[in-house]
C-alpha cells in the first residue's frame, strides 16, 4: 500500500474518466481527492464508485489486494480546488481535445 505520507493523487473531474483514475490509484493503495466544480457531481461520482467497486468485488474483478471498502476509504471528495491540491504528490485531469476547424474544410 502506497503511504499517506508521499501525499495524495488529486483527480480533477469527477465524470466517468474522472472515476476511473479514482478507482486506479485508490487499488494502488494511494490516497484520491476527487474534485469538481459541482459538489453533487462529486457526491454522484462518490456514490458511483461504491457501486463499481462493490460489483467489481463480488465479481472477482477489483483491482489490487485492497478490499472495496479499503478502497473507497482512500478515496474524498473536495468541492475546493486549493485544498484538493495542498500536498498533492500528483494531479490527474483529462485533457479536453481541441478540433481546430479551417475555414476551407
Amino acid at each position: 500500500m502506497a503511504s499517506s505520507a508521499a501525499g495524495c493523487v488529486v483527480i480533477v473531474g469527477s465524470g466517468v474518466i474522472g472515476r476511473s483514475w479514482a478507482m486506479l490509484f485508490a487499488s494502488g493503495g494511494f490516497q484520491v481527492k476527487l474534485y469538481d466544480i459541482e459538489q453533487q457531481q462529486i457526491r454522484n461520482a462518490l456514490e458511483n464508485i461504491r457501486k463499481e467497486m462493490k460489483l467489481l468485488e463480488q465479481a472477482g474483478a477489483l483491482k489490487g489486494s485492497l478490499s472495496a471498502e479499503e478502497q473507497l476509504s482512500l478515496i474524498s471528495g473536495c468541492p475546493n480546488i486549493q485544498e484538493a491540491v495542498e500536498g498533492a504528490m500528483h494531479i490527474q485531469r483529462r485533457q479536453r481535445l481541441r478540433f481546430l476547424l479551417r475555414d476551407d474544410e
